[in-house]
C-alpha cells in the first residue's frame, strides 16, 4: 500500500503513540502495584519500563505538536480530549483526501481540446484547495455524499435551490465549487484504480521521446561556443502540479512545429512506434518510480534493440539519466538501487554507478560497441543538446519536480518514515517539489542514513525546518559556481532570473508573450529578452525541475513556459542568485 494511502487509513499519528504511552503506563503500574505489595521487582527491568514510559511520554507530545502546534493540555482528561479531537479531524481529512484522489485519478474529456485543458486547470486548482484545506488544524465537514458519489452529486446541485450543502461548498471550497459547476458529469472519466497500481505521482516534466529533438534551434552559452540545430520535434507534455496539486499523468501529443528540415535523427524517430500510455506505480509493478512510465519503456525498448542491433544503426547513441541531486550517491531517486535508473530499466551493463562527466561519456561512447547508461547533472544533459547539432540522440529519463505524492513516497515509502501530512505539505512548500531542494531536505532529515529515524518529532522538525532555510543562500552558489553537475550558465540563470520576473503580473496563457514581446515593461535593460536561441536553456531547466510546466501545453519548451507560484521556492533561489 502506497504511503498515501497509509495516511488516509490511520485515524491519526497521535493514535498510535497515546497507546503506546497507554500500554508503558499500564506495565509500570503493574510494577508499582508489586512494589506497593512488598513484592521482588527487578530493578533494571524497573527502570527499562521507567525509561520506555519517559520515552512513549515525549513521543506523544511531539506527535501532538506534529498535528497542532498550538495544542495545550494539563490533565489526562483534556489529553483524551485532544486525542479524540485529532482522530476527529483525521477522520475528516480523509475525505477531503480521498476526493482530491479521485479528481486526481480521473480526468475530463470533450471534442475540443481547449475545454478540456481548461476544465484539467479547473481540476487543478480543485485538488490544490482540497490538499490546502486538509492541512488546516481544525477542519469542518466535506460536504456532500460519501466520496464514491461525491462527483455526482455535485455536479447535479442547481443554484437555484437553497440546499445549505451548496452553499457550504461555495464558501468554503470555491475552486472546488467552480469545477464541478462547469463540469458535465459526462465529460467525466473516472480513473480511480489502486494507489499502488498508478505512478506515485506523474513527474510533472516536459519531455520527448528519446530519439525525437525538442526544436532546439542554436544553442551559445558564454564561453562554451556549443551549437546544435533545430529539428521538428513531437514533445510529450506531462501535467504539472502547478497549483501545488497532485495531479494525474495528461499526456498530450503536441502539434509539430514548422521547420525548414527535419534531422536525420527526428525522421528516423517518426517511424519509431510511440510506447504505449502506462499509468503505473512502479516500472514492474513492484517498484516506486520517481520517473514519467513513457521514459522507462521507451529505455527499455532500446537496451532490447541493441542486443540486435549494430552500433551504426542505432537510432541513440547512449541513454541518460539526469538529475541535479545527486549526492549522497545511493540516496536519490536518479541512482538508488532499489528505484533509481538502472533499476528501473533493468539495465545491466558495465559503466559505473557514478555521475560522468561528458568527456568520460564522449570516449565511452567511441570506445564500446554497447549501448551505455549514462547518470549526471546539468553538465552531461547540456552536452547532449550540443551534439544534436551533429545528429547525434540521446535517451533521456529525469528527475524532474517531485509532487506531494512522491516527496511522501520518498520519506514513507523508501526510507520508511512516518510523517504526518502537515510535516509533508511542509516538506512540498518548502522545496516546491525542487530535485536540488529535495535533495538537501533528505541530507538534513537524514543525518546519518544508515539508521534512518522513524519519525520527526515537532522539536526535530521544527530544527530540520530552520536548517534547511539557512541553506537556500548556499544552494544558490552551488547554482553560480558549484560543481558541474549542478551549476548553470549565466544565460540558464538569467532565464530563471526572467521567469521569476515576469511571473508577479503573468498567467499561463500571457508569460511568455511579457518573456519575449512585451519584455522592456519590466524596465530590466541589462536582460535581454526571451528569444528562440533560449529554448534548449529553458528546457534544459524544465529537465531538471527548477522551472514548472504548463499543463497539456504543445509546441516546444518555451510554449510549455508557465508562470512561477507567488510561493514557489525558485523565488527564493533566484533571490540569492
Amino acid at each position: 500500500m502506497g504511503a498515501f494511502e497509509e495516511t488516509k487509513c490511520r485515524r491519526s499519528i497521535v493514535s498510535d503513540t497515546f497507546q503506546c504511552l497507554t500500554d508503558q503506563t499500564k506495565r509500570w503500574r503493574e510494577k508499582i502495584d508489586l512494589l506497593e505489595a512488598g513484592q521482588r521487582v527487578d530493578r533494571d527491568e524497573a527502570v527499562a519500563d521507567l525509561g520506555q514510559l519517559f520515552e512513549a511520554c515525549q513521543n506523544l507530545r511531539d506527535a501532538i505538536l506534529s498535528e497542532d502546534s498550538s495544542a495545550t493540555w494539563k490533565t489526562k482528561a483534556e489529553l483524551q480530549s485532544l486525542v479524540d479531537r485529532l482522530d476527529e479531524i483525521a477522520a475528516k481529512r480523509k475525505r477531503y483526501l480521498d476526493l482530491a484522489q479521485l479528481l486526481v485519478a480521473g480526468t475530463v474529456l470533450h471534442r475540443r481540446e481547449r475545454t478540456k485543458q481548461e476544465r484539467l486547470r479547473q481540476r487543478d486548482a480543485a485538488v490544490a484547495e482540497l490538499m490546502e484545506v486538509s492541512a488546516q488544524a481544525t477542519l469542518a465537514d466535506l460536504p456532500g455524499p460519501e466520496v464514491e458519489t461525491w462527483l455526482n452529486w455535485a455536479c447535479s446541485l442547481d443554484d437555484s435551490t437553497n440546499d445549505p450543502d451548496l452553499a457550504k461548498l461555495k464558501s468554503s471550497l470555491p475552486r472546488v465549487d467552480d469545477f464541478v459547476r462547469q463540469l458535465e458529469i459526462e465529460m467525466w472519466q473516472d480513473g480511480r484504480v489502486s494507489i499502488s497500481e498508478q505512478m506515485v505521482d506523474a513527474v510533472p516534466a516536459i519531455k520527448t521521446e528519446p530519439n525525437v529533438s525538442m526544436a532546439i534551434p542554436e544553442i551559445e552559452e558564454a564561453g562554451q561556443g556549443e551549437t546544435a540545430t533545430s529539428a521538428t520535434a513531437k514533445p510529450l507534455i506531462e501535467e504539472a502540479a502547478t497549483t501545488g496539486a497532485v495531479t494525474e499523468t495528461v499526456i498530450a501529443e503536441a502539434k509539430e512545429e514548422a521547420e525548414p528540415k527535419a534531422s536525420v535523427a527526428t525522421e528516423a524517430a517518426s517511424k519509431t512506434p510511440k510506447p504505449a500510455r502506462k499509468i503505473a506505480a512502479t516500472a514492474d509493478g513492484k517498484k516506486t518510480s520517481f520517473f514519467a512510465p513513457e521514459e522507462t519503456e521507451v529505455f527499455k525498448r532500446y537496451i532490447e534493440e541493441a542486443k540486435a542491433e549494430p552500433k551504426a544503426l542505432r537510432s541513440v547513441r547512449s541513454l541518460l539519466g539526469v538529475s541535479q541531486w545527486l549526492l549522497p550517491s545511493d540516496q536519490n531517486p536518479l541512482l538508488h538501487a532499489s528505484c533509481g535508473i538502472r533499476a528501473q530499466v533493468g539495465y545491466a551493463g558495465s559503466s559505473d554507478l557514478l555521475p560522468v562527466a561528458p568527456e568520460d561519456a564522449a570516449s565511452a561512447i567511441e570506445a564500446e560497441s554497447d549501448l551505455l547508461l549514462f547518470t549526471g547533472g546539468a553538465d552531461l544533459l547540456r552536452w547532449s543538446i550540443a551534439q544534436r547539432a551533429d545528429g547525434h540522440e540521446d535517451g533521456v529519463a529525469a528527475i524532474r519536480r517531485l509532487t506531494i505524492e512522491q516527496i511522501r513516497a520518498w520519506f514513507g515509502e523508501i526510507y520508511k518514515i512516518e510523517l504526518a501530512e502537515p510535516q509533508v505539505l511542509d516538506m512540498f512548500r518548502l522545496t516546491s517539489g525542487i530535485p536540488l531542494l529535495v535533495g538537501e531536505l533528505h541530507r538534513l532529515v537524514l543525518p546519518n542514513p544508515k539508521t534512518p529515524p522513524t519519525w520527526l518529532g515537532y522539536a526535530i522538525w521544527t530544527n530540520v525546518k530552520a536548517s534547511f532555510e539557512r541553506r537556500l543562500p548556499v544552494l544558490a552558489r552551488e547554482l553560480r559556481n558549484g560543481s558541474p553537475a549542478v551549476r548553470l550558465t549565466e544565460q540558464e540563470i538569467r532565464v530563471l532570473k526572467m521567469v521569476a520576473i515576469a511571473s508577479d503580473d503573468s498567467t499561463a496563457e500571457t508569460i511568455l508573450t511579457n518573456l519575449k514581446d512585451d519584455w522592456d515593461k519590466y524596465h530590466r535593460p541589462e536582460i535581454q529578452a526571451l528569444s528562440a536561441k533560449d529554448e534548449p536553456r529553458v528546457w534544459l531547466l524544465q529537465t531538471l525541475g527548477l522551472l514548472p510546466i504548463k499543463t497539456g501545453a504543445g509546441g516546444g519548451p518555451l510554449k510549455a513556459l508557465m508562470p512561477v507560484q507567488p510561493d514557489d521556492a525558485l523565488r527564493q533561489i533566484v533571490s540569492y542568485l
